[in-house]
């Protein structure tokens, strides 16, 4: 039997080891502000009530710990160890790793400064991963081949209790030209990592702010004794937002006390007339960042009951003129939204927006008609990975995990999205108003979503268009079906290698299945889907919708159970898949009838399996 995160609550413990290398623990508890809704997911489809974290998974330990470079002693709040990283946008590869040992998917931060901040040991930097161990005095990091400066962190992730967090401060890293991508390798008892994920050294400050011990009028950049009150406040030109510059982070104390203020346009941040560019390594150039200060808590409350128009964060219309508002990055924060504008607002056109490692919650708008999502918006080179997006609620079916509403690129992954009560877990809808009448290249991969109350699981709707790539997804306990289309606009979409379970729970009496078409017959020109494992809820179809069905040929190796009538698929499997458990682990069990009978058509895109193991052989059918 193969045991997986989604029957596992997982926690990793770091404890101190040698005199050179020693740790404490500290809490990395996930909490939300004022009236957030505390969940904890220990198996799929399944949660419990917590008082203490919302993150959709286990709550882990953290270890915090300060040194110089190479060793990692005991440090009180406010000393880290040094890292820093920069992610690749790609899917997750993770070539040159050893089989069973280190590997590193994505970081928070891409670029930052090496030098300057506490102890003049510049960037903090988040590696995210797995099988980096429980013991952080195990851990070597190395960015350009040089030893970081300091080891901060070592926990679960916000989101994926599988993927694990690992925070470091860089330090010098030698001579290293700046501008130039480094690779990134963690070392593990001795075994190394992949190296084809990167971080550059690129000129910038470190802003503190805390919301209770700080003063804008005494902050002083770089230092952490003297940190800002504010990150943006209408009519004070001296906060941390208000004197940032490109290639600056913005790091959160968590005081334990949320921080309520209001930027402009009733936003916490507006990031409007200020932002970051790529880092080319010049003076004044880099993404502008805003993150947690490692190992602490750090939370965010906007909006109440839907009375505001605003988001937490929000961009700008960038065809409207306005100045600001690309190359940004907001990572490990609590963020709780509830305004009508969703929680993190691209709005649109924002370039290189990076959205990683947060809790991202609405459960307050008191059923205001909310038309956003934990994220929404629009852009090119958009980056949503590793969040905890839970607790969204509204009123008229418009507010979801993700919704993307016009063109860009978008690589939306790792995430978990559960308790949606209006909208979609995941939606591509466009109305033509947002700035294009199109939506294209939208990869979707290796995301869990679960209990949907409101409609359905992943939405391609009007406007989608081509590069859509969506596969190694879990959808589980879904109100209506499992993957909507509603698009005419569609070209050679792939769906492939989804486990879609528990399907269209109350949709079968509508007409819904556990997969919809409300449009035109969809033929091989517009969509393939390929090795999903689909198993609709008791008493609804596989496939439903209004629309005129599907053409020979989009169907290829899925596997169908609990359903009556499944779609036309020549190579179909029609069999129970024999999960390890159903509804709280998607393993497949040994004899099931889908090891090994996925068509290897999909083997271009699915090179892993939703737990990140490379495939070898043939492929299965669904994500595992």
């Amino acid at each position: 039997m193969r045991l997986g995160w989604m029957s596992l609550v997982i926690a990793v413990a770091v404890s101190g080891c040698s005199s050179s290398k020693t740790s404490s623990a500290s809490s990395s508890g996930s909490t939300t502000g004022t009236g957030a809704t505390s969940t904890a997911t220990s198996s799929a489809g399944s949660t419990s009530a917590s008082s203490a974290s919302s993150t959709g998974n286990s709550t882990a330990a953290s270890t915090s710990s300060t040194g110089s470079s190479g060793t990692h002693s005991t440090g009180s709040s406010g000393s880290t160890s040094t890292n820093t990283s920069t992610s690749t946008t790609g899917s997750g590869s993770t070539t040159g790793a050893v089989p069973g040992g280190p590997r590193v998917i994505y970081t928070d931060v891409v670029s930052g400064p090496n030098s300057g901040g506490e102890n003049n040991d510049g960037a903090y930097l988040s590696i995210f991963g797995q099988t980096f161990g429980s013991t952080l005095a195990n851990v070597t990091v190395t960015i350009g081949g040089v030893e970081v400066a300091r080891y901060l962190t070592l926990g679960a992730s916000m989101a994926r209790p599988d993927i694990q967090q690992l925070t470091v401060q860089v330090g010098a890293l030698g001579t290293p030209t700046p501008g130039t991508p480094l690779p990134i390798q963690v070392t593990v008892n001795g075994v190394a990592s992949n190296s084809d994920v990167t971080f550059t050294v690129n000129p910038g400050r470190i802003l503190y702010v805390d919301n209770v011990n700080g003063s804008d009028n005494t902050a002083v950049p770089g230092d952490i004794t003297h940190p800002y009150k504010h990150v943006q406040l209408v009519g004070n030109n001296k906060t941390a937002a208000a004197v940032s510059q490109p290639g600056d982070t913005i790091v959160l104390r968590g005081s334990g006390t949320p921080y309520t203020d209001l930027g402009n346009g009733n936003d916490f941040v507006r990031v409007i007339d200020i932002g970051g560019s790529e880092p080319t390594g010049a003076s004044g150039t880099g993404p502008l960042a805003f993150i947690a200060y490692p190992g602490e808590t750090v939370n965010v409350v906007n909006g109440s009951g839907g009375v505001s128009d605003a988001a937490v964060f929000s961009g700008i219309d960038q065809t409207a003129g306005y100045s600001g508002g690309n190359w940004v990055t907001i990572a490990n924060l609590h963020l709780e939204g509830d305004g009508t504008a969703g929680v993190i607002a691209l709005q649109i056109a924002s370039d290189h927006w990076r959205i990683v490692n947060n809790e991202l919650t609405a459960p307050n708008t008191n059923n205001a008609n909310v038309r956003a999502a934990g994220v929404n918006g629009n852009g090119p080179n958009t980056v949503v990975y590793g969040n905890s997006i839970h607790d969204i609620t509204g009123s008229g079916g418009e507010a979801h995990g993700v919704y993307i509403d016009g063109d860009g690129s978008y690589d939306i992954a790792y995430n978990v999205i559960f308790n949606v009560a209006s909208g979609y877990g995941i939606q591509a809808y466009n109305n033509g108003s947002n700035g294009s009448n199109t939506t294209s290249n939208m990869r979707v991969h290796h995301n869990y979503v679960h209990d949907v109350t409101g409609k359905g699981c992943l939405n391609i709707a009007d406007g989608s268009a081509s590069g859509f790539a969506w596969w190694d997804n879990v959808c589980a306990n879904i109100h209506l079906s499992c993957l909507h289309f509603n698009s005419l606009d569609l070209v050679d979409a792939q769906v492939f290698n989804n486990t879609f379970y528990n399907c269209s729970i109350g949709g079968g009496a509508g007409g819904h299945g556990a997969i919809d078409n409300d449009w035109a017959e969809l033929d091989t020109q517009q969509v393939t889907l390929v090795n999903n494992i689909v198993v609709p809820a008791s008493g609804a179809d596989y496939t439903g919708g209004s629309g005129n069905g599907w053409g020979d040929g989009v169907f290829v190796s899925n596997l169908y159970d609990n359903g009556s009538t499944p779609p036309n698929d020549a190579s179909a499997v029609n069999a129970p898949p024999q999960f390890e458990n159903a509804g709280a682990d998607f393993h497949l069990a040994n004899g099931s009838p889908a090891i090994g009978a996925g068509s290897s058509s999909a083997s271009s895109l699915v090179t892993d399996n939703f737990e990140l193991t490379p495939w070898s052989g043939a492929l299965d059918i669904g994500a595992y």
